[in-house]
């Protein structure tokens, strides 16, 4: 079965940093499944999809504005740290969610600590870089009624995780 608008597909891939060619191939697999046609995957990579099939294997490099944009300075911002409660304790490199402006979480790195300030960063960790994208297409399959009204996939209906059905 081919991949089109209103399929659910699921994918292996592994999403890379171009600049680390040394390290190509290494890096764990991830999975997802997602329905087709409905902007639920990057714009690129749902292109390089469109048409294929169970099995098949595709290679996508992106650009900074195909994947997670380019870095924005904006985003960065150094706070003096008695702006938050003493109980809070910034470490250097660690990250922490808050909700963002769309209501979905926004991760926030931490990316200096001196005695008086932070320095907070809410760039994505890939934003700026080219990237590739391994997948192999694992399942192509229709996409049920209520899997295209929720615009994910679902095993069963119970797990709409709503009321009414």
């Amino acid at each position: 079965m081919k991949i089109e608008k209103d399929k659910i597909v699921h994918i292996d891939y592994l999403m890379q940093a171009n600049a680390k060619e040394e390290n190509e191939g290494e890096g764990e697999s991830s999975h997802t499944g997602f329905l087709f046609g409905h902007d639920r995957m990057m714009p690129a990579i749902e292109s390089a999809l469109d048409g294929k099939e169970e099995g098949d294997e595709v290679l996508v490099r992106l650009a900074p504005g195909e994947a997670f944009g380019e870095r924005r300075e904006e985003l960065v911002e150094t706070i003096e740290k008695d702006k938050f409660s003493k109980d809070i304790s910034f470490v250097e490199g660690s990250e922490f969610e808050v909700p963002g402006a769309n209501g979905n979480p926004e991760t926030i790195l931490v990316s200096k600590v001196t005695d008086t300030h932070v320095t907070l960063d809410r760039n994505h960790p890939m934003a700026g870089k080219e990237l590739s994208c391994e997948i192999t297409v694992r399942e192509v399959r229709d996409a049920t009624k209520l899997e295209i009204e929720h615009e994910q996939p679902m095993e069963d209906d119970s797990q709409c995780g709503c009321s009414g059905h």
